[in-house]
């Protein structure tokens, strides 16, 4: 592995628009200086795991927020855009996650009760991990890109990727991508949540559980930022603007396709990986949508935002079901997408 500085990249017109904060005032520039940190020390110690050379990372010149992985000239960069840390702050504060212990009413008491365990445990912030569980997703989204990009033998030597939605031509493999770096990225949030449930000085598998629940409600709070039209907003009363629904357009999924195929691959790696907790599909769905709707009912109060996602599920479950098995139909003949998961050890028909 080897990383290059984003300054040489930069003179030599790999890169260009690097923002810089170091100049900016303290509180500011701390946020940024965390989330290069984690940055850096996920691409660093993936690039190792996966022997991925002449990687950079860097913060691009652009107020929205966006992620994005980047082939060029030999050169495999992941960038994240200036506005992505100072917004993904903003909506994932403490504040908005004030009455997240409120959950606990839908669940048994053992369950209930864990939950109120983690929110008065000095060593852990239900906030800052969710924070975590985003950047994690957002990172190894990004990363699965990276490696199909090596893996790509049509990608050419200048491919961008990134995560907004773009309204461009229906490509199905782009889509496909999207799809599996999706899958990829959930189950490596699941192992950073276990992960975080070790460091805990009391365990249980109610404990367990709460993590696995709140870690996946992270992922479908980051999607739903985006199917709500509110990721990019700064005021403090936001206008819900909602994508319109579908399947083969664009060059993203539709983020409500995106959210519940992520919900169901979770799943199923917490049934392989976590047998012991015995947990259904029904659970872990009340759990997620629970923790997002008091989620979103706090930053967007006075309005049952949640209800569009039900009117578009009711409305397109039919056409939802038709396009992933398309998609699947499509993915087990990319050539692509079949040598990654192979390489990964990963068994294609049942992946």
């Amino acid at each position: 592995m080897s990383f290059v500085k984003k300054e040489l990249l930069f003179k030599h017109k790999v890169i260009e628009n690097i923002f810089e904060y170091q100049d900016l005032e303290s509180e500011v520039s701390e946020i940024y200086t965390y989330f290069e940190n984690s940055f850096l020390d996920l691409f660093e110690n993936y690039s190792n795991l996966f022997n991925i050379n002449d990687c950079c990372f860097y913060l691009k010149n652009d107020c929205t927020c966006n992620a994005f992985a980047r082939k060029r000239n030999g050169y495999n960069i992941i960038g994240i855009t200036n506005g992505y840390p100072i917004l993904m702050t903003k909506k994932l504060n403490k504040e908005n996650f004030k009455n997240i212990v409120l959950v606990g009413i839908s669940n048994e008491k053992h369950l209930s009760e864990a939950y109120c365990d983690l929110e008065e445990n000095i060593d852990f912030d239900f906030s800052k991990f969710i924070l975590d569980c985003s950047i994690r997703y957002t990172f190894h989204h990004e990363f699965q890109h990276i490696l199909q990009l090596n893996c790509a033998y049509t990608a050419g030597e200048d491919c961008l990727l990134h995560e907004n939605l773009e309204l461009k031509e229906f490509d199905i493999k782009r889509h496909a991508w999207e799809y599996y770096a999706d899958r990829m990225a959930s189950f490596e949030v699941l192992k950073y949540t276990f992960s975080v449930y070790r460091k805990l000085k009391a365990k249980s598998d109610d404990k367990l559980k709460c993590l696995l629940f709140v870690g996946c409600a992270s992922i479908f709070i980051t999607r739903g930022l985006f199917y709500f039209g509110l990721m990019n907003q700064i005021e403090p009363e936001y206008q819900i603007k909602k994508i319109d629904f579908y399947t083969n357009k664009n060059d993203h999924p539709h983020p409500i396709i995106r959210s519940f195929n992520l919900i169901e691959y979770y799943f199923s790696c917490i049934i392989e990986s976590f047998p012991r907790l015995k947990l259904d599909f029904e659970e872990l769905f009340i759990n997620v949508v629970g923790i997002s709707k008091l989620y979103f009912d706090t930053l967007v109060p006075k309005r049952d935002i949640m209800s569009y996602l039900w009117n578009d599920l009711r409305t397109h479950l039919d056409d939802i079901n038709q396009y992933n098995n398309d998609l699947y139909d499509y993915s087990i003949h990319d050539e692509t997408t079949k040598n990654l998961l192979i390489s990964r050890g990963i068994d294609f028909e049942r992946g």
